[in-house]
């Protein structure tokens, strides 16, 4: 599993830091040689956060097309406030 990426599929080196000037919590695509910066206060004064891991499943399950709301309309909720 570990480092193993489906043909086709590129995947992004996603991170999640904490601010250590004004607390902000963002995750940040750093690229090669790139520094993350805060979206808030800009600076680069960051703690990285231990991330948590996304799982891939594969399903015969067509895709829902819905607005993923628990009471959407695709769910006969009615209440989507997309449409």
């Amino acid at each position: 599993m570990g480092g193993e990426e489906s043909p086709g599929v590129a995947s992004m080196p996603i991170f999640e830091y904490l601010c250590a000037e004004c607390g902000h919590k963002f995750e940040a695509i750093v690229l090669g040689e790139q520094k993350a910066e805060c979206p808030k206060c800009h600076t680069a004064k960051l703690e990285q956060q231990l991330s948590r891991f996304s799982a891939h499943a594969h399903s015969t399950a067509p895709a829902a097309t819905g607005c993923g709301q628990t009471a959407c309309c695709m769910n006969n909720g009615g209440g989507c406030s997309m449409n």
